[in-house]
């Protein structure tokens, strides 16, 4: 690359120095607000903790945004045979990597607080938020073993295994079936269960809702035995190998004994002889 183009020990040191002074900046004028927990919440009028939560996100997505394609543009530009360019652009890089993991710690506080005791449960859309976070750790993690260590033709492969890598665990975590367990224990510790939000999940939650129907008040153990009761209706419209489910067919069986599921889908036969008469 041509030495015009490329950024020597003054400029870098300018470049990322300046960044991470406004950074810095940032966190520590911030750090009330980022870590101000539901007390904030309660003291702030016409500030919901749903909002708190969601902010909290974007501002993580927006500065990882930033800072990797700076870091990585920076690194490319550093002249080779400068050694002092390279260790200023560790230690800079390094700072801007740990207040960025800053960042991240109020993001994933806003959700636990969410989802926890004093939040409103977990939902798909709050599930999956922490488990990009937990790439986006992991990329900046293999950020600093690759790049600042002097590896950088490594970090791209990993960046992207380690994306494969998530979609593994998550799989393996089976997210709808962890959303009902993580409600119904909070459901046991006093907070209320949305027994229609939990039903209308995929197939791969029936097993654990069926598993937990004895927990439930009577109120939210009609809503799902109608919600129930009605997906057993409609898979027996394609009963056919091809729309065979694992997971539904596990909660069927554990509810089949269930005098008011069984009640329910013969209610649903018969309406459906009578539809078809």
């Amino acid at each position: 690359m041509p030495p015009a183009f490329t950024l020597g020990t003054v400029e870098i040191g300018v470049i990322l120095g300046l960044t991470n002074l406004l950074f810095l900046s940032f966190v520590v004028v911030q750090v009330p607000y980022l870590f101000g927990g539901i007390e904030l919440v309660q003291s702030t009028p016409d500030f919901k903790l749903a909002d708190y939560a969601r902010r909290g996100f974007g501002e993580l997505v927006t500065v990882a945004g930033l800072v990797l394609p700076i870091l990585l543009a920076s690194h490319w530009l550093i002249k080779k045979d400068n050694p002092v360019a390279t260790t200023i652009f560790r230690i800079f890089a390094g700072i801007q990597i740990v207040l960025l993991f800053v960042i991240m710690a109020s993001a994933a506080q806003r959700l636990v607080l969410l989802t926890g005791n004093l939040g409103y449960g977990l939902t798909t859309i709050r599930l999956y938020p922490v488990i990009f976070m937990a790439w986006l750790a992991i990329v900046f993690v293999w950020f600093g073993v690759t790049v600042l260590r002097g590896a950088r033709q490594h970090f791209a492969w990993g960046a992207l295994w380690s994306a494969f890598l998530i979609l593994g665990a998550t799989h393996v975590l089976n997210p709808d079936a962890f959303i009902v367990k993580t409600n119904i224990a909070l459901m046991q510790q006093g907070r209320e269960f949305d027994a229609r939000y939990n039903s209308n999940l995929s197939d791969d939650a029936l097993p654990v809702l069926a598993e937990s129907f004895d927990k439930l008040n009577e109120q939210d153990q009609q809503i799902v035995i109608y919600k129930l009761a009605y997906r057993y209706c409609e898979s027996r419209k394609d009963n056919d190998l091809r729309s065979w489910n694992l997971s539904r067919s596990e909660a069927f069986n554990i509810l089949d004994s269930n005098e008011a599921f069984v009640s329910e889908v013969n209610e649903c036969r018969q309406f459906e002889r009578g539809y078809l008469d």
